[in-house]
């Protein structure tokens, strides 16, 4: 109790990291549509977008491998913050600093990249604050209070453009401006955990830290897919204006795998076999979409799968953060890396393969991607203990039956 205490403004500011995340990351997927009616986008314009926003978190998380373990984290987390709310800001204010047309948007990918890379940042520099806290559901927690973020980014733009109308869509920025900048307010003060001390990339050479990357990868191409894919299916199932609801309803479900995690987390029981087991489950779901004869139950296991996919890659970050204690910060930082890559390049190539063959056709593929996860996650099950050593090094032992 007296560390939930101490580090209490810590784990405040690892939500409002969260959260800002969460907005950072699907703002410009949430707005898109709106903004291609009312400037004349195109949907090559829509992936040229995308493609730089993950360009965007690419590149933080490349920078970061780097720079985490050699300047103060409360500073990066600070300047990510204030860099957010610059580019939210900027992005608002599009529309009054460029023409209508090109300039327009090209104002918009300018923005779109600048709060993208804040978000990447905030994301490695968060899940090592996170994992390091006590008894505060670590990297879990963080996905939970992300997806509950995006799903109440969505009904609140929804909400907003509705009332106001599009033409107003940037006034609903700038109140999302503020919560970035509460990130140096709540740490100013707060106390961190020290850092672990590295043993450093000796370890990327180690079987647990590679099927930790693959983990990452699949698990977060798993869920980007998903995420990508339910609202279109939701509106092809039941009509369009539950396009909304089943986005709104999947990443609750997200929320809602991370909240059992993060719970489990704090009781110890959140193993890398835990998170095998889900992506089972995940894969199943995804299959289960893919076969079931009924649409109504075919959008229910598609919509089931956010509880399961949603854990893999914290999962696998938790697993490895276990396992390699003395790795340095640079190790989340490659995993976030790893996980940026697999969401960008999952839902590319199941979307190839829906236009190609339907969209389950495209979920029997995207089923492949939670499954060899699972195959990642147990080889990742620790057979003993890691004990450090003087020189940075770490080995393992079986204990002795007695």
């Amino acid at each position: 109790m007296k560390h939930a205490v101490t580090y209490a403004r810590a784990v405040r500011a690892c939500r409002v990291g969260a959260v800002n995340q969460a907005v950072a990351a699907n703002l410009c997927a949430l707005l898109f549509v709106p903004l291609m009616r009312l400037y004349g986008f195109t949907y090559l314009q829509l992936g040229l977008q995308a493609a730089v926003c993950y360009g965007a978190q690419l590149l933080a998380d490349a920078v970061l491998i780097f720079l985490i373990d050699r300047l103060p984290r409360r500073a990066l987390a600070a300047a990510a913050g204030a860099a957010g709310c610059a580019g939210v800001v900027f992005f608002g204010c599009v529309p009054w600093l460029f023409p209508v047309g090109a300039g327009v948007y090209g104002g918009m990918l300018a923005a779109a990249a600048v709060f993208a890379f804040a978000g990447g940042m905030l994301e490695v520099v968060l899940s090592n604050i996170a994992d390091a806290l006590p008894a505060s559901g670590g990297i879990y927690a963080q996905r939970t209070v992300y997806a509950w973020a995006q799903a109440g980014l969505a009904v609140y733009l929804y909400a907003f453009l509705r009332l106001f109308g599009v033409q107003r869509w940037n006034f609903a920025l700038f109140p999302l401006a503020a919560v970035p900048l509460l990130l140096p307010v709540l740490l100013a003060r707060a106390p961190l955990p020290a850092p672990a001390k590295e043993a450093p990339v000796r370890a990327a050479f180690r079987p647990v830290y590679l099927a930790a990357v693959f983990a990452v990868l699949l698990g977060c191409g798993a869920e980007a897919a998903m995420n990508q894919w339910i609202g279109a299916y939701a509106a092809q199932v039941c009509g369009v204006d539950a396009a909304l609801l089943g986005s709104v309803l999947f990443c609750l479900l997200l929320g809602g795998g991370g909240a059992v995690f993060s719970r489990l987390q704090r009781r110890g029981g959140a193993s890398a076999a835990a998170s095998a087991v889900a992506a089972l489950c995940g894969g199943a779901a995804y299959l289960g979409a893919a076969a079931c004869p009924l649409p109504a139950l075919s959008l229910a296991c598609a919509l089931a799968c956010g509880f399961f996919v949603g854990v893999l890659s914290p999962g696998a970050m938790t697993a490895a953060s276990g396992a390699l204690p003395y790795t340095g910060g640079w190790m989340l930082a490659s995993l976030a890396l790893a996980q940026d890559v697999g969401g960008a390049a999952f839902p590319l190539l199941a979307g190839a393969v829906s236009d190609a063959s339907g969209m389950r056709v495209g979920f029997s593929a995207a089923a492949a991607a939670p499954l060899l996860a699972a195959a990642c996650l147990l080889c990742m099950r620790p057979r003993g203990r890691a004990l450090p050593l003087r020189a940075g090094r770490a080995f393992r032992f079986r204990k002795k039956n007695r």
